[in-house]
This record gives structure tokens, C-alpha cells and sequence, in this order.
């Protein structure tokens, strides 16, 4: 007798273009049908990800404009599709599942992927205070906790408090395949090859610290410049900041774009100058094209997976005289770029995460 698939009811927000809505899509794209069932629940199906979801994989749309007014309709799914394991990712979410886990059997397995170093982004909370109380008081609920890094897992450890043995560390998958596709399909010449070309990805936000960058980008000669693909809210306040620190003519803001792998192959280095992270995606991937990053020493795991020398510099927050001058040496130091897609090829692959979620979620109940 054939035994029986777990069934898993993913659930998230929308599917929007941050590193959480992507690596959801691989694990979707990638999860083994022969031993899981999944099915994909989401408050709001929009977002540039929400033609990638897999064809086989079943939809449910709460078409719910906030996740406050969808916490019922979530309540009502898990109870009418009865599925082994939910699995949640992202903060607020993740909080709503773990605060209505206790209404539940045991005989379901409530995960959560936790997406960012929890003691930082609650800082940017309207209410902080409540934010940690929260975490704190239900975060424990859950069945089990998957961080990106070790950084991630001490942080709910030493200040929320929960219990070690519920938290699994899996780092982020990184889609080879996809990446060498997109770089093949668009091979157009995308930089002045008579300047170093720095590149930024990522959301306009505070987090990310673009000012901060702004501010070291201000020490640098004119033979640097900088691509920022991303939008956000804080676009025109940094647009401003560039103009008053007088290197608007060195950045330029494109804006999202889909293809982003072809400016990361034909850039020198990458420049993260986030305030805090959980693992970022976007260093992976500059390192899936044998690039350098260069980023804060900041909270989340970049310690983790930045090695000096060998695949970039980290430098002691928010040190923008030192940022500078890390840049500098970067331009002029010799980086392996076959050596670091194979040491990323080898720690990140999808197969290699794939099976390591696969792994937990079988033992999980």
C-alpha cells in the first residue's frame, strides 16, 4: 500500500516580488508530489509572482484587501481542507497563524518561515513594544519555526524566548538554472565598460540603507558608478539625497526589472547596505554569477555567508568612510568568479534545500 501525501496548505500574504514570494515559488515549483500535496492559499493573489506558481498547484484566493479581514477565511480553509502541515511565511502572518495554532488539533503541524531578523524589523513597527510582547507571548505556539540563518535562530532564542528545538535553520535555495536561462536570454550591453560598475537590488525602503550608501557613494571618484534596480517609497526622498550630496550624475534608478541576473553577470560587484537582513537573496544570486558583494556586518546572516577576500567584504556598521574604502579594494582585488558560483553551487543549490525542507517536513508530524 502506497503510502498516503502530506498534505501542505502554504499560505502568504500575496505574491509580490520580495525573497520570500520567490523562494515560496521554488519550493513550489520543487517539492516532491510523490510525497507531499500542496496547495497554495493566498490573502490576495497579486504581485510579480503570480504567474509562476506551478499549473498542478491548486489556488485558493481570499481576494482580501488586508490580512486582517481574511483571518477567518483562513480559519475556515484549514478546518475545511484539513491538511497535515501549514505552512506560513512572513511576520505578520506568521503571527496571526501561531495566535490561532491553539484551536487546532495536534494532529496538524503549524510552520512558519520566518523572513527577517525579528528583534530589527519590529523596531520599524508603529508599536514595537507590542510587536516583542506579541512574539514573546504566541510565537511558541508554533509546531516549528524554519530560519534562513543562525543569526535569525539565536535572535528568537536569546530575545523571544523560544524554544531551541522548535527552530530548523535551511539557508535560501538559489535557481541555478533559472539564473544561467536569464543571463543567456538577454545579452544586451548594459553598463559603460570604462567605469567600475557597482550594483544595488532590492526594494527602496529604509531598511535596505540607501542613504547610507548615498553617503559612501559621495566619497568615491567618478570612475565608480552605481545601478539601483528597485522601487519603493523612499525612491524620491533618496533621488533627493543624491542631488544634494552631489552624485545624481553616479546612480542611476531603473526600477524593477524582471531580468535582473544579466545586470548582476555583467556588473563588478554588488553593494548591500542594508540596516538588517535575515539571509539576502540578492547576495546568493551575485554569487550564482561569480560576483562579489560587498555589506554591512549588519543583523541577519551575511557573516554567514560572506567570506573576506574570497566573495566580498563586510564592513562594521554603518561605517560609510569604510564602506568607501571597501569598494576601493574590491575594484582592485583579484575575486575567483568560478570559484565563488561553485561554493555557492555547492551550499545553496535547489536540490540541496529542496531535499532539506522535504527532510523537516516529513518528520515534522
Amino acid at each position: 500500500m502506497d503510502k498516503k501525501r502530506k498534505k501542505i496548505l502554504f499560505i502568504i500574504p500575496n505574491l509580490g516580488g520580495g525573497g520570500s514570494e520567490r523562494v515560496l515559488v521554488t519550493l513550489l515549483a520543487n517539492i516532491d508530489r510523490v510525497k507531499f500535496e500542496p496547495i497554495l492559499l493566498v490573502v490576495k493573489k497579486e504581485g510579480r509572482y503570480k504567474d509562476d506558481i506551478p499549473k498542478d498547484i491548486e489556488v485558493i484566493d481570499l481576494n482580501a484587501s488586508q490580512l486582517r479581514y481574511a483571518i477567518f477565511k483562513i480559519v475556515k480553509s484549514i478546518k475545511s481542507i484539513k491538511p497535515d502541515i501549514v505552512y506560513s511565511t512572513l511576520g505578520h502572518l506568521n503571527l496571526v497563524i501561531a495566535m490561532i495554532r491553539p484551536f487546532f488539533s495536534k494532529q496538524i503541524a503549524f510552520v512558519a518561515r520566518e523572513s527577517n531578523t525579528v528583534s530589527s524589523h519590529n523596531q520599524q513597527e508603529r508599536y514595537p513594544k507590542l510587536f516583542d510582547w506579541l512574539f514573546r507571548k504566541v510565537y511558541n505556539n508554533l509546531d516549528l519555526i524554519i530560519n534562513q540563518s543562525k543569526y535569525m535562530k539565536n535572535d528568537l532564542i536569546k530575545n523571544y524566548y523560544i524554544d531551541e528545538n522548535k527552530i530548523k535553520v535551511i539557508y535560501n535555495p538559489v535557481d541555478f538554472k533559472k539564473i544561467e536561462e536569464s543571463i543567456d536570454a538577454d545579452n544586451k550591453i548594459l553598463f559603460d565598460k570604462d567605469k567600475i560598475n557597482l550594483l544595488c537590488v532590492g526594494k527602496l525602503a529604509y531598511e535596505k540603507g540607501y542613504d547610507i550608501l548615498i553617503e559612501a557613494v559621495a566619497k568615491l571618484d567618478d570612475n565608480f558608478f552605481i545601478t539601483i534596480l528597485g522601487e519603493g517609497g523612499e525612491e524620491e526622498s533618496l533621488k533627493k539625497l543624491a542631488k544634494e550630496r552631489g552624485v545624481s550624475q553616479k546612480i542611476n534608478f531603473i526600477g524593477f526589472v524582471q531580468n535582473p541576473y544579466s545586470y548582476m553577470s555583467q556588473a563588478d560587484m554588488l553593494l548591500l547596505p542594508s540596516r538588517y537582513e535575515g539571509l539576502p537573496n540578492v547576495i546568493l544570486e551575485a554569487q550564482a554569477c561569480g560576483k562579489p558583494a560587498i555589506t554591512f556586518d549588519a543583523p541577519g546572516g551575511m557573516r554567514e555567508i560572506i567570506e573576506d577576500g574570497f566573495n566580498g567584504f563586510l564592513v562594521t556598521p554603518f561605517n560609510t568612510d569604510e564602506f568607501a574604502q571597501k569598494i576601493q579594494k574590491a575594484s582592485n582585488h583579484d575575486f575567483n568568479s568560478i570559484d565563488i558560483k561553485e561554493d555557492c553551487r555547492k551550499k545553496y543549490s535547489v536540490k540541496k534545500i529542496i531535499r532539506e525542507y522535504e527532510d523537516i517536513l516529513e518528520k515534522v508530524n
